[in-house]
């Protein structure tokens, strides 16, 4: 008798689990593209940190120049060099993963180079956000370069959700079925 107790409880482990997430599911409903898309982002980011260390603070790219390098009145050219490359490598990223896994089920026109472009385009803001706000909040209010970053993708990430999903990978358009003739 004692094993199927135990059995008992392990099973409403599980399910404990099922109903508490669907709970949370039920009071805060989240489209599962919007989930998709947030999960993509948070990827990206994560890549974009790794860049922006990667080519900002670590001995890997010896040849750019060296930080508080002073080039046409920008006191760091080689965090912007830095912070270019690293938004353009999130970039990339996303791209490829909302191609392939959160707007899979959207319409795509014409070629992936194209739409590629055409989304390098329209997030063009997003990332001129980041890079501005890494390259004004750092020096001026001696924000950590991460800070900045964060502070400027959050902020970026409000306009890529819009012209993603009404440019890049709009909804599709359903028509009614006809019905038997």
């Amino acid at each position: 008798m004692q094993p199927k107790v135990e059995r008992q409880a392990d099973q409403s482990l599980p399910q404990a689990g099922v109903s508490a997430l669907q709970a949370i599911g039920q009071r805060f409903p989240m489209p599962a593209m919007f989930a998709k898309f947030l999960i993509v982002g948070g990827i990206a980011y994560l890549i974009n940190q790794l860049a922006l260390f990667l080519l900002y603070d670590s001995p890997v790219f010896w040849f750019l120049p060296a930080k508080d390098t002073e080039f046409l009145g920008d006191p760091d050219v080689r965090l912007l060099i830095s912070s270019i490359l690293a938004v353009e490598v999130s970039i990339i990223f996303q791209f490829n993963s909302h191609e392939r896994w959160t707007f899979r089920g959207r319409s795509r026109k014409g070629p992936g180079i194209v739409r590629f472009l055409k989304f390098n385009l329209t997030s063009a803001v997003s990332p001129i956000i980041v890079v501005v706000t890494v390259n004004t909040l750092t020096p001026i209010f001696d924000i950590s370069p991460y800070v900045s970053n964060t502070i400027g993708i959050l902020i970026g990430f409000i306009w890529n959700w819009g012209f993603n999903t009404l440019l890049i990978w709009p909804r599709q358009q359903v028509t009614p079925a006809e019905g038997p003739q």
